[in-house]
Order: C-alpha cells, then sequence, then structure tokens
C-alpha cells in the first residue's frame, strides 16, 4: 500500500506479486486434484470373483451294502510354502470329501466303508526365468503348481463276509506367467480342481466297479 500526493491510501500490486499469487493458486489446483485422485484409488473397491462350490450332486448315488460311509481326512490343508493347497477357492481335500458325501449311499444293516483322503497337496515349484535385456522384454513361465491328490477306500461287511479296498491317484500341474494378477492365478487354481475333480469321479466310479462288486447295490 503507497500513500499518494493528496494523502489517499492506495492498493499497488506488482506483476512479480501477481505472478506469485497465480503460481500458488495452481500448486493448490494440482495438490487438489491429486488428492482426489488418491482418494478415488482408496475408495474403488477391487473386483474379487466369487467362485461355486464343486459338488458331484447331480451324478446318481452309488449304493453299497454297508450301514455307513466313514470320510477320513488324513491330509491337512497347508499355506506354508511352498504348499498352497489351502489358499485354493476349493481345495483338492474339500472336492474329494464332497465326492464321497454326494455320490456314496449307505443302504445295507451292517459294515462299513471307510474313504481316506492321503494326501491332497499342491506344491508350489519356482521355474527360471529370463534375466538381463531378455528378460525385460519377454514374460516367462515364472511358477508351477504340482497337485497331487491320493484317496484309499475300503469296505467290509462282517455279515455277509466280505471285504474289499482300492486306492486312486489324481494329479495335475499348471504353469503361470511372471505378470498374472493375484485374481488370473486363483482363476487357474480353481480350474485345476475341476479338473481333478473330473479324474477323480472317473477313477472312483471305476474302483467300485472292479473292486467293489460285492458291495455294489
Amino acid at each position: 500500500m503507497i500513500r499518494d500526493d493528496c494523502g489517499n491510501h492506495q492498493n499497488h500490486e506488482t506483476k512479480t506479486e501477481r505472478g506469485k499469487h497465480k503460481e500458488m493458486a495452481m500448486i493448490r489446483r494440482g495438490f487438489l486434484i491429486l488428492m482426489a485422485g488418491l482418494l478415488a484409488a482408496c475408495t474403488t473397491p477391487v473386483s474379487v470373483p466369487r467362485y461355486a462350490d464343486i459338488t458331484f450332486a447331480h451324478l446318481p448315488k452309488i449304493k453299497l451294502d454297508v450301514a455307513k460311509i466313514t470320510v477320513v481326512e488324513a491330509y491337512q490343508n497347508q499355506t506354508t510354502a511352498p504348499n498352497v493347497d489351502g489358499e485354493f477357492p476349493v481345495p483338492p481335500m474339500q472336492m474329494a470329501a464332497q465326492w464321497a458325501k454326494d455320490r456314496l449311499e449307505p443302504v445295507g444293516t451292517s459294515g462299513e466303508l471307510i474313504f481316506t483322503i492321503k494326501d491332497a497337496s499342491v506344491v508350489e515349484v519356482p521355474l527360471k526365468t529370463s534375466t538381463g535385456l531378455t528378460g525385460l522384454v519377454t514374460v516367462d513361465q515364472a511358477q508351477r503348481y504340482d497337485a497331487h491328490l491320493v484317496v484309499e477306500m475300503s469296505a467290509q461287511n462282517p455279515d455277509a463276509g466280505t471285504t474289499a479296498a482300492s486306492a486312486t491317484t489324481v494329479e495335475r500341474k499348471r504353469s503361470v506367467a511372471e505378470d498374472i494378477t493375484l485374481n488370473e492365478r486363483e482363476g487357474v487354481w480353481y480350474k485345476m480342481t475341476e479338473e481333478m475333480a473330473v479324474d477323480l469321479n472317473k477313477q472312483l466310479e471305476g474302483g467300485l466297479n472292479q473292486f467293489f462288486g460285492a458291495f455294489l447295490r
């Protein structure tokens, strides 16, 4: 503020001061835009796929001349490296137990069939990837998942004097790229369990027909 010859006060703003005010306004505007973007990123929900249970209820029951079916989960799901089976949307263990629940039906008055899940592991195996300049321009397969499922069935009926036993093994291997997302990885895991379910159903049916003929009704 300056005083003129008549004693009046006048406001006076130099070009430099106006430039500073304009610059500060632009900085504030840019900061607000940045904060708005960050808040939007924080509040935008990440889409998480929902996976259906894998069941066998659409298939006919297999009726057996025993009084009860017992499912034994001898294997426990693991989440400690290198195992990842406990992280699957539908672990192989859960799928195998569901098969016994959905497909086996006791119709006898004595005896028992024991359905034992001996192994249902999935192990993550690191794969060698490209390094240096080649690694910058290529997308390699970075991990492989090895699934191993073992189911044993044994049956006995003291009244009929019959016994039977079988063992079934299902395996699956799948590799994934190094740039795969978490959702994509879980999709691969779910597909692995689906494919194992098809194999398990086929092999268990075959084992029952081959070794448990005396129990089938």
